[in-house]
């Protein structure tokens, strides 16, 4: 009797410290692991939601790159830190549902190892086509893709990527045969697309507005569920004729598994809040960004059906990688 009631007095004494170690968290500066390199807008929207977020917390955010691997580096050292509300992890749809989906090798286990927070935001495309490619609609273009079966090309910046798979889904909706082409990223294929070399591409907003500014590629569609701020005129794939059309490159805030439900939730309001705020918003709908904030348990449901999504594509279009 005696050792039960010790016991109860000993776990009582546990939670509390827990409960007030979460109600201090943070006391000092959290670090978060981009597992890309500096430019791109994986690292571009981490730093501008993070500095926002810091406000929020109190306390320093500090951004740190760890390229490698396809990111799969970065993120399996945040899998492997302590649970602590410290390390945390700026993830992306390529690390946590593409890879999964194309039974990639990894360390580590995104649903098991790591422990969601919330949806950060999504990247829309935009279906550019060479102007000599006689089609300024997503249907004209799928007509004349169905009268030249495999005459008409695709090219990405390179094989099991979003753009592709934003490719393969568009071929598998409409019906049409048309042929991919990878590159070794995104520069490549775009100097190509603009030189006519290939017909037409998923590309970001930011890649392709300089181009269909001054004519040298035509916009037929977006690939979110509602038009995009800097493509008002341009209609969603849906909106041009593919119901349920909607691939997006995403971004989210993910801590290691174990992390206190305390902390998750402290780093989910702070999360929002940033989303919320005025000057966050102008900067990620100017790079095509879409602020989409979720509970925790709203990303995780999320991160299964994205890659039960992508599992669905790769399986239909046959694409295997090394």
């Amino acid at each position: 009797m005696h050792c039960a009631r010790g016991i109860t007095s000993l776990l009582v004494v546990l939670f509390a410290c827990a409960g007030a170690s979460a109600q201090q968290y943070p006391r000092r500066p959290v670090n978060l692991v981009v597992p890309f390199p500096p430019g791109a807008a994986t690292d571009a929207f981490a730093r501008v939601i993070s500095r926002r977020m810091a406000d929020e917390l109190g306390q320093q955010i500090v951004v740190m790159n760890r390229d490698g691997a396809s990111g799969i580096i970065g993120s399996d050292s945040v899998a492997r830190a302590a649970p602590d509300g410290y390390t945390l992890l700026w993830g992306t749809s390529s690390g946590l549902a593409i890879l999964p989906a194309l039974k990639h090798k990894l360390p580590f286990d995104p649903q098991r190892d790591l422990a969601p927070i919330s949806l950060g935001a999504k990247l829309a495309y935009v279906l550019v086509v060479h102007p000599s490619v006689p089609a300024n609609t997503v249907k004209e273009l799928v007509t004349l893709a169905k009268a030249r079966p495999g005459r008409l090309n695709f090219a990405s910046a390179g094989v099991g990527g979003a753009p592709h798979l934003a490719g393969e889904l568009f071929k598998s909706m409409s019906g049409i045969n048309i042929v991919h082409i990878p590159y070794r990223g995104t520069a490549l294929f775009a100097t190509d697309l603009v030189a006519g070399q290939v017909d037409l591409a998923f590309a970001s907003p930011v890649t392709t507005l300089p181009f269909t500014r001054t004519g040298r590629l035509k916009p037929l569609g977006v690939t979110v569920i509602a038009r995009l701020e800097m493509y008002p005129d341009v209609p969603t794939m849906a909106e041009a004729g593919l119901a349920g059309y909607e691939l997006t490159q995403w971004y989210a805030l993910l801590a290691p598994a174990k992390t206190p439900p305390e902390i998750i939730a402290v780093l989910n309001s702070a999360m929002r809040h940033a989303l919320d705020d005025a000057d966050v918003k102008k900067r990620l709908t100017s790079e095509g960004g879409i602020p989409s904030p979720t509970s925790p348990e709203g990303l995780m449901s999320f991160i299964r059906s994205e890659t039960a999504a992508y599992e669905k594509i790769i399986r239909s279009a046959g694409i295997k990688t090394e």
